[in-house]
């Protein structure tokens, strides 16, 4: 529903219902933005034509006539070819950097194994690398990129751009907006790395057209999002820090029985390279794991149940906790399907109750190892082009 009240504000609420009603739609006239928006056709002919000519807008020609023998709408949709976002993924393996146009399609993408050497300075001379090159190799003018959008594990304070801590990389307190601006000279924002896949899966995901969901990455570790009414809700989600079982298994957070300790990709390979035959040092990782489990290997099989029923086993208290219309489980492990779904699904039905377990649709994440950089690219959307928090 569009905004009144103060003016400027009022204007840009209601660009931001447009953009966002053309992202949803795909392609509209100016007579159905005002009919579902209920706004004037002045008001939308004020703030369209504003749009086109800062390129956010086209015209793509004529729609279907309302009424037969009725004059036939101009139809607007988002440009792919005159402005664009860049999207940036820092995960402790691989770094991944694309360009998207404001439709959310990738026009070039990059992705290289991220430098051994987690320094800040080793990391941010990387990524300049990495943008550079993918704007000299995508033949995109730098000043058509609107902003960055920076996904990165950690707890990250998006407001100012801030990492309060980083256990992965072992950083504190660093200030990573800020110099990835002096560095690329365009503006950025940063955000941690399961809000930011969470924000892919509402955008182009399993949670398109979902007000309420809960977001899993289960990779190395373990990390969440949660979304109500729509929104991303901006505070630390730990739910890889429940207490899960009573196992003496020490958590990286100093805690003992914490569900990451239990079910993350780093706990699976624990596991694993525990018991699994040795293999001249070499190191099990967890989707070699998974390889092993489903050719029928009962040792990885039975890993993987574990690691499914205590992350079933957890899903439950979330769902009891605050019902929501969906579970989406993204990261590496995810990949391994069924192998991870389906005890996680038998603990689940076991201990939530009917009403809850009937109401909430639990699914693994369509985009597999590309949500980092779909939520990239749709965080630099969401801040630089329909500025969704408004709404």
């Amino acid at each position: 529903m569009a905004k009144k009240g103060d003016p400027e504000n009022a204007r840009k609420i209601n660009t931001s219902l447009i953009l966002i009603k053309l992202k949803e739609q795909g392609q509209i006239s100016r007579a159905e933005l005002a009919r579902s928006l209920k706004l004037s056709k002045m008001t939308i002919s004020s703030i369209v034509t504003d749009l086109l000519e800062a390129g956010l807008v086209i015209e793509i020609g004529e729609g279907d006539s309302m009424k037969q023998g009725g004059r036939k709408p101009i139809l607007l949709t988002l440009p792919d070819k005159s402005k664009f976002v860049l999207g940036i993924d820092v995960g402790l393996t691989n770094t991944a950097v694309a360009i998207g146009n404001l439709r959310g399609e990738f026009v070039y993408k990059l992705r290289v194994p991220t430098r051994r050497n987690h320094s800040q300075s080793s990391i941010l001379e990387q990524i300049k690398e990495l943008t550079d090159n993918l704007i000299d190799e995508s033949k995109v003018d730098r000043e058509s990129i609107l902003g960055v959008g920076l996904s990165i594990g950690g707890m990250v304070n998006k407001e100012v751009g801030y990492i309060t801590e980083s256990p992965d990389f072992n950083w504190k307190d660093v200030p990573l907006k800020a110099q990835l601006e002096d560095i690329l000279k365009l503006p950025v924002v940063i955000d941690n790395c399961s809000r930011v896949m969470a924000l892919g899966e509402k955008w182009y995901g399993k949670a398109r057209g979902v007000d309420n969901f809960f977001f899993v990455n289960v990779g190395f570790g373990i990390g969440s999002a949660i979304v109500i009414n729509n929104k991303i809700y901006e505070k630390n989600s730990e739910f890889g820090h429940i207490s899960i079982t009573k196992k003496n298994v020490r958590c990286a957070c100093g805690k003992i029985g914490c569900l990451e300790s239990v079910s993350s990709g780093h706990a699976i390979e624990k596991v694993a390279n525990q018991i699994l035959p040795e293999r001249n040092g070499d190191w099990y990782s967890a989707r070699e794991v998974a390889k092993l489990a489903a050719a029928d290997n009962s040792d990885a099989a039975k890993i993987f149940q574990e690691a499914g029923k205590y992350l079933g086993r957890a899903l439950a208290i979330v769902a009891t906790l605050f019902n929501p219309d969906k579970v989406v489980i993204g990261g590496g492990v995810a990949n391994s399907g069924e192998l991870l779904l389906e005890p996680l699904m038998e603990e689940f039905r076991l201990h939530s109750m009917d009403i809850i377990r009937d109401s909430t649709k639990v699914e693994l994440s369509g985009l597999g190892m590309a949500a980092g950089i779909v939520g990239a690219v749709s965080l630099a959307l969401d801040q630089y082009v329909f500025h969704s928090e408004r709404v």
